[in-house]
């Protein structure tokens, strides 16, 4: 009933705006933002851009406006219509330093990485006391294996704001890329002592282990992960692997099919688990009913075909997933 009573009252004052803007300048600027926001943390993001749209009718000049329009369109994976709100909320406000920010997490996301560091360069000279800009450079860094560099943004946003495990987890990752698995696994450790909620930490602490061989160690760091979040996909499939290595081919198969469950274009799932399948005798013939079907995927069967470790395999898949799972967007510092 509330939210019938707000939608309301937004058709109620688009339409007055839209037939008397022209004559009546004041109207309730604060209230756009408010019930803008309102929609952003309550995700409604269609709802948010409807109610910025009616603002910027009305002032056409409003550089928040197309900023907080960007992030709803940035959070609906609208890039190039979050990029462009979010230029123009520069053109207006060229001192809009977090607009700088999330113009280069737009560009991050779309693999544009000189014009997101340089939108992150720009935000740094306006306002070099802002950790989220280092906090979010290193990871766009760290996508553009830029890892000594992305190591030194951590640092600058640790020294700044130490209670953030994500940060500690992205240096982590940085050390791993650079082979340095004692400060790697310092910083997983760290993440966890941080917040021990934290399904990430606990799922790159156990990569690592897994990666090691120390099954036992890598196998209750995915429990935990699973445990902080059952719906975060990587642990179930790392976790296969641990039981796959150890002798559990049944426990292997349940977590397989879970990945499945949450993600059912996992190709690498599908593959690991028709090897599984055929090595236990479940099913004759389902890995080369698999490859056939994954053989537009990979471009090449016998690229397929010649994968059938499932550790091998499950390595790859843990560098791909590895980034995927960080967050790199703080909301706070914008709503």
């Amino acid at each position: 009933m509330a939210l019938r009573k707000f939608i309301l009252k937004i058709i109620l004052l688009g339409t007055l705006l839209g037939n008397a803007a022209a004559a009546d300048a004041q109207y309730n600027k604060d209230y756009f933002y408010w019930a803008s926001r309102r929609c952003l943390m309550n995700r409604e993001y269609q709802e948010a851009i409807r109610v910025l749209n009616i603002l910027l009718r009305a002032d056409p000049d409003a550089a928040e406006g197309y900023f907080l329009r960007g992030v709803a369109k940035f959070n609906l994976d609208d890039l190039l219509g979050a990029d462009t709100d979010f230029s123009a909320a520069i053109v207006k406000n060229p001192v809009f330093t977090t607009a700088y920010i999330y113009r280069a997490l737009t560009r991050t996301r779309m693999g544009n990485y000189d014009d997101a560091l340089q939108d992150f360069r720009e935000a740094i000279d306006l306002r070099p006391d802002l950790p989220d800009a280092y906090y979010s450079r290193g990871y766009t860094r760290l996508q553009n294996k830029q890892y000594e560099e992305a190591i030194e943004d951590f640092d600058k946003f640790i020294f700044q704001e130490n209670k953030v495990a994500d940060a500690y987890i992205g240096r982590g990752t940085a050390y791993l890329y650079l082979k340095d698995t004692v400060r790697a696994l310092e910083n997983f450790d760290q993440a966890i002592r941080t917040n021990r909620e934290n399904p990430n930490g606990y799922y790159q602490r156990g990569t690592l282990l897994l990666q090691k061989e120390e099954y036992a160690r890598a196998e209750a760091d995915f429990d935990m992960s699973i445990r902080c979040d059952s719906a975060f996909l990587p642990p179930y499939f790392n976790r296969a692997v641990v039981y796959s290595n150890t002798n559990r081919p049944m426990q292997a198969l349940a977590d397989f099919d879970r990945v499945l469950q949450l993600d059912s274009t996992n190709s690498f799932t599908y593959f690991n688990r028709a090897i599984l399948r055929t090595q236990i005798g479940a099913e004759t013939g389902f890995r080369n009913t698999i490859i056939r079907h994954l053989h537009g995927s990979f471009g090449r069967s016998d690229r397929i075909t010649s994968m059938c470790n499932i550790g091998k395999r499950s390595a790859v898949y843990q560098r791909r997933g590895m980034l995927q799972c960080l967050d790199q967007i703080r909301f706070y510092s914008i709503l």
